[in-house]
């Protein structure tokens, strides 16, 4: 019986610390995109915890570090094969910008999404903030 409880604990710990190994698990430096009029509140409106504290907030994160450019956010869309081409705009920053209000951003590839990611834990007043925009069409 000990042994089975100490087993239960260990899957526990281990599952627990995959879980946080997840969080900021986009580098600092990666460049985040935002669909639409990241910088406005009707942006984040049917999101997780909206008005307060969002959660899953849904993004492009490169791989690696990129600065905020219209061609690097360009190149960052064309990896995301779902229905984006009636969006005219997007906001970009770095995943430092959304960190540095306490916010977690992680990977969560879709099939037609490999750079999909999650920005959670940021209260709407800090996530609209830090995007510069820039017009797709």
């Amino acid at each position: 019986m000990k042994q089975r409880t100490m087993l239960v604990i260990a899957i526990g710990m281990l599952v627990s610390a995959s879980t946080f190994a997840k969080v900021n698990d986009v580098p600092k430096g990666a460049l985040v995109v935002r669909y639409g009029a990241a910088n406005m509140d009707e942006n984040y409106a049917n999101q997780d915890g909206y008005p307060n504290k969002l959660q899953n907030v849904s993004a492009l994160c490169s791989k690696g570090n990129s600065s905020v450019e219209i061609e690097k956010v360009k190149d960052l869309i064309k990896t995301d094969r779902g229905e984006h081409a009636q969006l005219h705009k997007a906001g970009g920053t770095n995943a430092s910008s959304l960190i540095g209000k306490n916010a977690t951003v992680s990977t969560d590839p879709q099939p037609k999404n490999p750079n999909h990611c999650l920005i959670s834990n940021i209260e709407l007043k800090n996530i609209k903030g830090p995007w510069v925009m820039f017009k797709l069409n």
